[in-house]
């Protein structure tokens, strides 16, 4: 009987793999396998985003349009690159010929709109080709949507996008109606190219870069030094590192899900074994996370979003 109570303690002080817990609970985590020289290519991509994002944010000074269907252009090319059309075991180095079929059109479609922005605009009307191209983009982008954040925010896009063509015009012409929408939709400052897009290629990208550079250095397990230094030692000190460690992170991810995951892998078990129940442990390490997201600088996205709409600075 002890042998079977020893093995079930083994079992469970197994360390987690922490890829593997963003990849179950974390639609954005779910990604492609790449190993080798692939890797290494996407990794040059991803690096070259990073590069133009930094020119552009800080140097250029393109037309909106020009700027920001580049960037969106950049996102189809990665996005297919990076997210595969289901969750679940990944083939290494493996691209559907489906996926690279879409991310071709998806990526043409904003750069045709980049390259004859400037005509495009002066004009009111867009011709049949334009509306064929706005909609491939259209429903690429969907498709892109769907794969890294979920069907929800898609379905009410999509209700809304009905709404518009049955009752938002009086244009007994159907035709008529779908070349509007897609004028707003993907050749306008009201659509894809409007408040959200402009706010991320102007200033959520920079601080995910930032980020990204910060965690790379292994910052995260810093955070967690500190905090356990801090306040460990206290009353209900396990929980307190955790929401200690987790502001710490939140200034640098902004995400609640890999803050969740990068610290709640050693706070968690900590509280747990000073005698907090698992379900406060979660809910304390969770919290603390999701907060994490406010914490000056404010990395969380929707922060940006809101800050913008509402046109506070």
């Amino acid at each position: 009987m002890s042998l079977f109570k020893k093995k079930s303690v083994q079992e469970n002080t197994e360390p987690m793999n922490l890829d593997d817990v963003m990849k179950k609970f974390d639609r954005e985590s779910n990604t492609r396998i790449w190993d080798g020289i692939p890797k290494i290519v996407i990794n040059c991509i991803l690096a070259a985003f990073s590069v133009f994002s930094i020119y552009v944010t800080l140097f250029a000074t393109w037309l909106d349009e020009i700027r920001l269907t580049s960037f969106m252009a950049f996102i189809m090319l990665i996005g297919y690159l990076v997210f595969p059309a289901k969750k679940g075991v990944q083939k290494t180095n493996y691209m559907p010929w489906y996926d690279v079929v879409l991310m071709a059109v998806g990526t043409s479609s904003f750069m045709y709109f980049c390259i004859n922005a400037t005509e495009i605009v002066s004009r009111f009307k867009i011709n049949n080709f334009e509306v064929a191209i706005g909609i491939i983009g259209i429903l690429c982008l969907a498709e892109l949507c769907r794969r890294s954040v979920g069907l929800p925010i898609l379905i009410v896009a999509a209700v809304l996008i009905v709404y518009a063509l049955i009752w938002g015009s009086t244009n007994p012409d159907f035709i008529a109606r779908i070349t509007e929408i897609v004028r707003v939709l993907f050749y306008s400052k009201e659509g894809i190219l409007s408040t959200p897009i402009n706010v991320c290629s102007k200033y959520i990208v920079m601080f995910i870069i930032f980020g990204a550079f910060l965690e790379r250095t292994g910052i995260a397990d810093f955070f967690i030094k500190i905090a356990n230094a801090l306040v460990g030692g206290f009353s209900g000190g396990p929980a307190k590192v955790a929401v200690v460690a987790s502001a710490l992170e939140g200034m640098v991810s902004g995400s609640s899900v890999a803050n969740t995951v990068g610290s709640g892998a050693v706070t968690i078990p900590l509280m747990k074994r000073t005698g907090y129940k698992p379900e406060f442990a979660a809910a304390a390490e969770a919290s603390a996370s999701t907060g994490g997201q406010i914490m000056p600088p404010i990395m969380g996205a929707a922060a940006f979003l809101m800050a913008e709409t509402v046109g506070v600075p």
